[in-house]
């Protein structure tokens, strides 16, 4: 360490000695100088005379002490140093403790001292930890209240769109991902949109706004998600002649992931081309489940659970490895490919995100560029296939819903029944607003959090005061189901909700409400391709398909990832659908 340099950051939580090791004119010694106890109260120094290690450890050539005094002294000062450490973020976490529960906000009856909620959300709660935190939203009637998981920081719930309103809009510059939560994420999103913030956050989202601009959803992506509905329509009738059973899950997660593919690298994954009855589907996208898996595992963990799991290499942090491999490996080989099939009129057109990016960085190669591509493809594939699978769940479970939905594409868009139109265009679903509504509807029930950090400390307008140093988390599962935000039956499956009685058309609801696709500035730059490639696939196969749920529906439950999937493969029997009498 150089002369005078400071053994451990100034910490300003409380009044502990400031600590300075230097070095003297013997060098087989040090200082040890503490100064304080802080301001305002006395001063008082001592010194301490500390040997230092041997030559052969340090690289010093003589030294007149034993190894034993050095393996000693290197020890206490250690224990000292980590000792200092754990008082501060003892007194730091006490700190925080106090601030929140000064102000009476709700707890778990479950919270342990010390653990807190550490054994609900790794063991007791595990498998319905969404209901579980829905159901303590409900009992603090839909104000803020405080998770604690050992060795993570205190984290407050929020459910309002107030709350909400605050944190992604009003206090924007205020909230960010924070040093630990971009620590829990780095090895999985790296330097792409979801892991970042200030400048690098807003420059990817300003080269991908380009991307889903209303023009290219018309020139481009129509066509895309034309094409693969077509492609998936086709695999389900085949399996109604066959009599098949159809794995929805993995054949929604293949229909998403070629359609960005196609626009995020202007090449095609293929598949939907592959054998249907296979259970493995493309390394790509198991890697990138894989992904999603583990990140949910770790939001669920203590901080040194996991990352002891990933320094011994043991468990889904040995998986996380392995995926992260394979899908840097096949990411770098489609985009190598892709560039390379790119013509000069590609270039010009920028019809892909791929050559928006490396036309705005100047860059082919660099591994901010795989971030980036890498985040984007997270973002289009987990949340479209899953979101379609919960669809087909909730039609299975409301056969009413369904009939009326075929009844309102009878009335506003009957040439999709008879089949004179093979895919609805922008324009059509429009004359359907209830396909949105069924949609929403799951959006708005299915769906985990996002994850914040305050910059520093701040008062929300309801009067909550967040301390620096804890986490906030918007809980969007739980505020769907708070009765006092979205009524009696705000638990249950009704897209009725969205449509008004008057108009017959889709409500405007406030956009910190209905919080699935971010709210603010972080609101999802991809939200409209993704509603429009989501209602052409319900559109397309229910108009055609009757798609029953192997399993009783009222049984099947999500699975345990950040991006809360269907939990198991959603087999399905496919029939045609009766054809309709006009």
């Amino acid at each position: 360490m150089e002369k005078g340099g400071r053994l451990h950051p100034k910490v300003d939580l409380i009044p502990l000695p400031q600590v300075w090791i230097q070095g003297i004119e013997d060098p087989t010694q040090i200082h040890v100088h503490v100064l304080g106890p802080g301001p305002g109260l006395p001063v008082q120094e001592s010194w301490l005379f500390v040997t230092v290690l041997p030559g052969r450890m340090w690289g010093i050539a003589q030294h007149q002490v034993t190894e034993r005094q050095a393996v000693l002294t290197a020890g206490a000062l250690s224990g000292l140093y980590l000792g200092y450490k754990l008082l501060v973020a003892v007194y730091k976490e006490m700190k925080i403790t106090r601030a929140l529960d000064s102000q009476g906000l709700h707890r778990p009856k479950s919270t342990l001292p010390i653990l807190g909620n550490t054994l609900d959300v790794m063991f007791f709660q595990k498998d319905r930890l969404q209901d579980w935190m829905a159901e303590q939203s409900q009992i603090s009637e839909g104000k803020p209240w405080v998770l604690s998981i050992i060795g993570r920081p205190q984290t407050l719930i929020i459910t309002s769109p107030e709350a909400c309103e605050d944190v992604f809009k009003a206090q924007f510059d205020n909230f960010g991902r924070g040093d630990e939560l971009v620590d829990l994420q780095h090895d999985i999103f790296g330097e792409g949109v979801a892991g970042v913030d200030g400048e690098k956050w807003l420059k990817q989202r300003r080269i991908a706004s380009h991307m889903f601009s209303m023009k290219m959803l018309r020139d481009v992506m129509d066509e895309v998600i034309m094409e693969k509905s077509i492609k998936l329509r086709d695999i389900l009738a085949q399996c109604a002649k066959e009599g098949r059973v159809a794995p929805m899950k993995s054949l929604l997660g293949k229909f998403s992931s070629d359609v960005f593919t196609k626009i995020g690298f202007g090449v095609d994954l293929h598949g939907l081309d592959g054998d249907i009855n296979s259970e493995m589907d493309h390394p790509f996208i198991e890697a990138v489940d894989g992904y999603a898996e583990v990140f949910g595992a770790r939001l669920q963990s203590p901080m040194w659970y996991w990352k002891l799991k990933r320094f011994l290499n043991i468990g889904d942090e040995r998986m996380l490895k392995r995926c992260i491999k394979v899908a840097t490996d096949l990411l770098n080989e489609v985009m190598l490919k892709s560039m390379a099939e790119k013509t000069a009129e590609d270039w010009n057109t920028k019809t892909d995100l791929l050559t928006l990016f490396v036309d705005t960085t100047g860059k082919t190669d660099s591994s901010d560029l795989r971030d980036a591509m890498m985040n984007f493809f997270l973002a289009g594939k987990e949340t479209t296939s899953f979101s379609m699978a919960w669809v087909i769940v909730n039609l299975n479970r409301h056969p009413r819903v369904l009939a009326k939905l075929r009844q309102q594409i009878r009335e506003n868009l009957p040439e999709l029944l008879t089949g004179e139109l093979q895919v609805p265009t922008m324009e059509d679903l429009q004359k359907v607003p209830y396909i949105e509504a069924v949609l929403k509807e799951s959006l708005r029930l299915y769906m985990t959090g996002v994850h914040r950090t305050p910059m520093r400390s701040t008062t929300l307008r309801e009067g909550t005061y967040i301390p620096f140093g804890s986490y906030v988390v918007m809980s969007v599962y739980a505020a769907a189901r708070v009765k006092n935000v979205w009524g009696e039956d705000a638990a249950e499956y009704n897209p009725d909700r969205w449509i008004g009685e008057e108009t017959g058309k889709m409500k405007s609801v406030n956009p910190f409400q209905f919080i699935t696709f971010g709210g603010g500035p972080h609101q999802c730059v991809g939200m409209r391709f993704a509603l429009l490639e989501m209602q052409t696939v319900i559109a397309v196969l229910f108009s055609r398909f009757d798609i029953k749920t192997v399993e009783d529906p009222f049984r099947i439950t999500y699975d345990y990832s950040v991006t809360l999937p269907v939990k198991g493969p959603l087999e399905c029997t496919i029939h045609e659908a009766s054809a309709p009498a006009f």
